[in-house]
C-alpha cells in the first residue's frame, strides 16, 4: 500500500512539474495608458534575461541629462526579431516611444519599449515586451 501511495505522488509531482514562468507585472510597473516619445543616445545596451535594457541619455528642455532605464524583451524575443548584442551601441540617436514607469522618481526614469528608431540609418524595432 505504501508503495502505491509513493508511486502516485511520484506521478503527480512528476504531472504537475512543467515550467514554471514566474513574471513581474508590467501593469503594476507601466502605465498602459499613457505612451510618451523621448530621443536620445544610446549610454549602453544590456542584452540579458529575462529581460534586456536600453540604458539612454536623455536632455531635457533645460540641458539636464538624465539617463533612462528602457525595458526591453529578453534575448530570445529580441533574435526572433534579428536583432544581436551588437545591433544599438553607444552613441547611436534614437527616437523611442513606450510606456513610463509609474514611480514618481524624476531621477531615474523608466520606460517600458513599445518602439525604436535609430535616426541614422532608419533602422527601426516595433513590437511587445513579453
Amino acid at each position: 500500500m505504501r508503495s502505491r501511495i509513493l508511486m502516485l505522488c511520484g506521478l503527480v509531482l512528476l504531472a504537475g512539474g512543467g515550467p514554471a514562468w514566474a513574471h513581474h507585472s508590467f501593469s503594476a510597473t507601466y502605465d498602459a495608458a499613457q505612451k510618451i516619445e523621448i530621443e536620445g543616445v544610446v549610454k549602453e545596451f544590456v542584452w540579458r534575461n529575462p529581460h534586456s535594457f536600453l540604458r539612454v541619455d536623455v536632455t531635457d528642455k533645460s540641458g539636464a541629462v538624465k539617463t533612462w532605464a528602457l525595458e526591453w524583451g529578453s534575448t530570445g524575443q529580441l533574435a526572433q526579431a534579428k536583432m544581436t548584442r551588437t545591433t544599438l551601441k553607444p552613441g547611436d540617436k534614437l527616437i523611442i516611444t513606450g510606456q513610463p514607469s509609474r514611480d514618481e522618481n524624476g531621477d531615474a526614469p523608466r520606460l517600458l519599449l513599445q518602439t525604436v528608431k535609430r535616426v541614422s540609418d532608419g533602422w527601426s524595432w516595433t513590437g511587445r515586451v513579453e
